[in-house]
């Protein structure tokens, strides 16, 4: 097993790989009014280029996951960048929706590799609590893009259309499979038959530990979808920002995001995963009361954020360690097992968007009770079930 400090190379390349699902859907999010003029369609439409592109996400990581165990991780990863990268580009010159749509798809099976291949590089690499940690650095990394796509973004958007967003994606591809191909080695040590990597997907299913913990990473990723996916709306149409105030916003939200993660690798010195998943979804719950309470209540763009905000921060101690948890009895079938606990995340996940998008005649109302319905749904799979088992302290998988 390998230690963080010997890694920190390879940590910074995977955390860049994990950011091509969020710089992808954060990064154009303050050109969706560019956007809709250019195409000749309601800003709302364009959400479903992010449902879209998280389904890609979701069905690209269970093609990924039985060819990484089989043919190692480091190829699949390459193409997969590759596949990122030609499809940023072809982005760049569509001239209608339904095309956006497609390639927005076709995009996702690509950047996919860089969120299931990396998980799996993590498990060959470290041990339980070390994942976690592992993986609270990856968020520091992966959470600089919330921070910093949208201001980009909206400031390229001052000289250039919203096209040339995705020029930039693909050159980030392009270096991304520089990075992959001089740093990142080849960890499967011991390749798995395609037919026991599929039949492996049935034992997952019964292992009530790794459902438990991955439906939950899906509610989560979900409740965060709800909130990315309608927050240009809500910010700049509804409370009127500018372009240039709602980078800012998004990037307080992101920061303290990055922050609870950083908690989180803190706090795992002195407390088991248990007891801090135990506390941060208790809260996480709370604070979505919190900010449905100020909705009702009409308060003004400023309660609004600071709600959503302790919302938001709470995910960032969440998905680490429920992640970990996930993962700890995987070893033997880690890319599978990354590949199904992805596509689940990222299946329910757009029905975030899905459900943020069809509430859009109800203002602030559309991104609340859609993460209302998430955060609920987490807690109550945690609290009545992921909690019970983990408190016998033996994995699920031998019940």
């Amino acid at each position: 097993m390998t230690t963080i400090k010997e890694s920190k190379k390879l940590i910074f390349i995977l955390g860049a790989l994990t950011a091509f699902g969020p710089i992808s859907i954060d990064f154009y999010l303050p050109g969706f009014g560019d956007m809709a003029n250019d195409l000749k369609v309601m800003p709302s439409q364009l959400q479903y280029t992010l449902t879209s592109f998280i389904f890609g996400l979701s069905l690209g990581q269970l093609i990924y996951g039985p060819l990484s165990d089989k043919w190692g991780r480091k190829g699949p990863l390459l193409f997969g960048i590759v596949l990122f990268s030609m499809t940023s580009f072809l982005i760049a010159f569509c001239s209608s929706l339904k095309a956006l749509i497609i390639l927005r798809f076709i995009q996702a099976l690509g950047s996919c590799v860089g969120m299931v291949i990396t998980r799996a590089i993590i498990r060959d690499h470290f041990h339980a609590k070390e994942v976690a940690k592992v993986f609270s650095l990856i968020l520091l990394i992966m959470g600089v893009s919330p921070i910093f796509a949208p201001m980009l973004g909206s400031q390229l958007l001052q000289f250039f259309n919203w096209r040339v967003l995705f020029v930039c994606l693909g050159v980030y591809g392009v270096l991304a499979f520089l990075g992959t191909l001089f740093v990142v080695k080849e960890s499967l040590k011991e390749p798995v038959a395609f037919k026991k990597s599929f039949l492996n997907y049935v034992d997952l299913f019964k292992d009530r530990q790794f459902m438990l913990a991955s439906l939950i990473t899906g509610t989560v990723m979900a409740a965060m979808f709800s909130y990315i996916s309608s927050s240009s709306i809500v910010f700049m149409e509804i409370f009127q920002m500018s372009k240039n105030s709602y980078p800012l916003f998004f990037g307080l939200n992101a920061f303290g995001l990055i922050f609870a993660s950083q908690v989180n690798v803190r706090l795992l010195n002195s407390y088991s995963i248990n007891q801090i998943l135990t506390g941060a979804i208790n809260i996480f719950f709370i604070n979505s009361l919190f900010l449905a309470l100020v909705t009702a209540m009409n308060l003004n763009l400023y309660w609004f954020e600071f709600a959503l905000f302790l919302v938001i921060s709470c995910i960032g101690m969440i998905l680490p360690n429920i992640t970990a948890k996930a993962l700890e009895f995987q070893k033997h079938r880690a890319g599978v097992a990354s590949a199904l606990m992805g596509g689940l995340q990222f299946l329910i996940g757009s029905l975030g968007t899905f459900i943020s998008a069809s509430f859009a005649d109800y203002g602030v109302w559309s991104m609340v009770l859609s993460l209302m319905i998430f955060v609920t749904i987490s807690f109550l799979l945690y609290t009545f079930g992921l909690k019970k088992y983990a408190a016998s302290g033996i994995s699920t998988s031998q019940l």
